[in-house]
């Protein structure tokens, strides 16, 4: 991409340079670009905002503006951007207080948090670059950012990864419906850097919904959270025997029994706090005896007193085991049961606080190191979802009385 001034920025690969040519020539205002990772997705971002600042010729001063979810995401790109240029006197003015950049065109790059979007009400920008959209708060749109580029804007990019079925996809649907919409959905294999082969490595490694989210773009029902379509009910089957799972509660969260019984149904659920360890452990010990459960505990710092106070309550305290729970037997359970509950394999009981739990309950990936971490977003709990998931795992290991889950 070469400028009036003489700047060279990066060398895109094909399908980058498809996109730009699209950007730069045809009508359309908003682009929301779809993009599995490692498809070089911000750098191309970066890149056509530069583009925008730097071809004084065409465009004259503007004001471009780039939001990210947090801020450390912001800050991140405001000091590459300072880097890149470091040796040069293309910039004039910085402010890293602000985020803001002034480049020798006269015109501006300000970046900005979507977490606090009230603070970028009332600015009016000529061109925007939504990063990593799908993982920002819906109202940042609606309420805000799109007020921004009504009077002056010329060019919107909302780009990201999908997370389900949000507002993201939503507005990738208008490709057709709506005239200023164009939409594009790249992959990471078709980015011509990589080697397929360590994509390959990606799609064995990982589970196939993060897989297919991720690297190939798909937009996931659940996406956002794993367990749509629970068959919530009453137990309907006769059963023998029963399988609990404890989530022992720190600070200000729950402790939470879940107990399923042979059929895979849910028949009890329960939560306590803000009570003295003893009760809560008499409590839950009183439901494993009515259900001679076996029951599995989840142990920490805490856990392996409070499932010995457990065990001194019940008839058999035998019965009661521990489940350490570590990234990869969180992962381990979390999948087990996300698959079973696609599977119309195990029914919940209706409870308006666990069903909230599970709607929100969603993942992160870490594409550098390819892993997966399960939980609720902040300001969430997930105490309910983590003893249905121990419980689940309680009736296949409860069965075969295998209890070396803890080694």
């Amino acid at each position: 991409m070469s400028l009036p001034i003489s700047v060279q920025l990066y060398n895109p690969h094909l399908n980058q340079s498809k996109i730009h040519d699209s950007i730069n020539n045809e009508p359309y205002k908003y682009y929301v670009l779809d993009i599995g990772r490692q498809f070089g997705k911000s750098l191309l971002a970066t890149n056509q905002a530069l583009y925008w600042l730097l071809n004084d010729t065409k465009f004259g001063v503007v004001e471009v503006a780039w939001v990210s979810p947090i801020y450390n995401q912001a800050n991140k790109v405001y000091e590459q951007v300072v880097k890149a240029f470091a040796e040069t006197s293309i910039i004039t003015k910085k402010d890293g207080t602000k985020l803001k950049i002034e480049f020798s065109t006269g015109s501006t790059l300000q970046f900005f948090s979507a977490e606090r979007y009230d603070n970028i009400r009332g600015f009016t920008f000529d061109y925007l670059v939504c990063d990593e959209f799908a993982f920002m708060d819906s109202e940042a749109w609606t309420e805000v950012l799109r007020a921004t580029v009504l009077v002056k804007g010329k060019k919107v990019l909302l780009i990201s990864t999908p997370k389900g079925k949000n507002h993201f996809w939503q507005l990738h649907q208008l490709d057709g419906v709506n005239p200023q919409y164009k939409s594009f959905t790249m992959t990471s294999y078709d980015n011509p850097l990589i080697d397929p082969k360590e994509i390959d490595d990606a799609r064995i490694t990982l589970p196939d919904h993060v897989f297919r989210q991720e690297y190939l773009g798909e937009f996931i029902d659940g996406g956002a959270g794993l367990f749509q379509g629970q068959v919530i009910r009453l137990p309907q089957e006769q059963s023998t025997r029963y399988f609990a799972g404890i989530d022992v509660g720190r600070n200000d969260d729950y402790t939470v029994l879940t107990v399923f019984n042979q059929a895979k149904e849910m028949v009890f659920v329960e939560r306590w706090r803000h009570d003295t360890w003893a009760n809560i452990s008499k409590k839950v010990a009183d439901k494993i005896n009515e259900y001679n459960a076996v029951a599995f505990v989840e142990v920490n710092s805490i856990g392996d007193a409070i499932m010995e106070q457990i065990q001194t309550h019940c008839r058999t305290p035998t019965n009661v085991q521990p489940f350490v729970t570590t990234s990869k037997s969180k992962q381990d359970i979390i999948e087990k049961l996300a698959v079973a509950n696609q599977n119309k394999e195990v029914t919940f009981l209706p409870c308006d606080w666990l069903e909230k739990e599970f709607s929100v309950f969603t993942y992160e990936y870490n594409p550098k190191s390819r892993s997966v971490k399960y939980g609720a977003p902040s300001g969430f709990h997930d105490d309910g979802v983590m003893a249905t998931a121990i419980a689940f795992d309680c009736i296949s290991k409860g069965v075969r009385q295998d209890y070396s889950i803890r080694a």
